[in-house]
């Protein structure tokens, strides 16, 4: 049974004043043109401010998410160079090979993983992506004590640089590698420090 007018129990009258005075004030608008990533990373954090966001990353090294936000991590320890990799698994993963750096796994600390899947592309390996904006994030070796981080997922890694290229004999012809950086035909085998990704 709906409420009528009548039945509405009346505000008290400080209440009422109150909320005229709410409304009756003159709203600013921003100038930021806030776009559903930016909703999305408010929710996330929940709509923690600006200031208490950088609180919260303090001591972190770096910070990293998805197209969408609905995997976001810090990372407070020190990040492996990147190494491009060109085997079949990456490309059909990535769409083109896969630029990864990597971290001890008890160095990622993840802010929000509500969208994050893991998919087993092998018997040694799997790979995490988001299932809400279909980014490809990790490759992790199973057992392994590192975990392997699309290099493009990361906002704050300064110092980080390309240092060498695998798989380089499943790469196909579309493209060329015409940078100096090491090459090898399968995995470096440890040479550019635990390349396994």
């Amino acid at each position: 049974m709906s409420k009528t007018k009548k039945d509405t129990p009346a505000l008290g009258a400080d209440y009422s004043a109150k909320m005229k005075s709410r409304y009756a004030e003159k709203v600013k608008p921003s100038a930021k043109i806030y776009s559903k990533a930016d909703r999305r990373d408010n929710r996330i954090v929940q709509n923690m401010t600006e200031e208490a966001q950088q609180e919260s990353q303090k001591g972190s090294s770096c910070h990293g998410h998805c197209l969408c936000g609905a995997v976001s991590f810090n990372i407070t320890g020190d990040l492996r160079q990147v190494v491009n990799c060109h085997c079949g698994q990456c490309l059909h993963t990535h769409g083109h090979y896969a630029a990864y750096s990597a971290v001890e796994k008890n160095k990622i600390q993840f802010v929000n993983d509500a969208g994050l899947k893991w998919y087993r592309s092998s018997n040694e390996a799997r790979r995490g992506f988001c299932q809400e904006c279909g980014a490809s994030l990790f490759w992790e070796r199973l057992g392994a004590s590192t975990i392997s981080i699309a290099a493009g997922m990361l906002d704050l890694a300064h110092g980080i640089k390309t240092i060498g290229h695998i798989y380089c004999s499943d790469k196909p012809e579309y493209y060329d590698i015409v940078d100096d950086l090491l090459k090898f035909p399968q995995s470096s085998a440890g040479e550019l420090e635990g390349d396994n990704s």
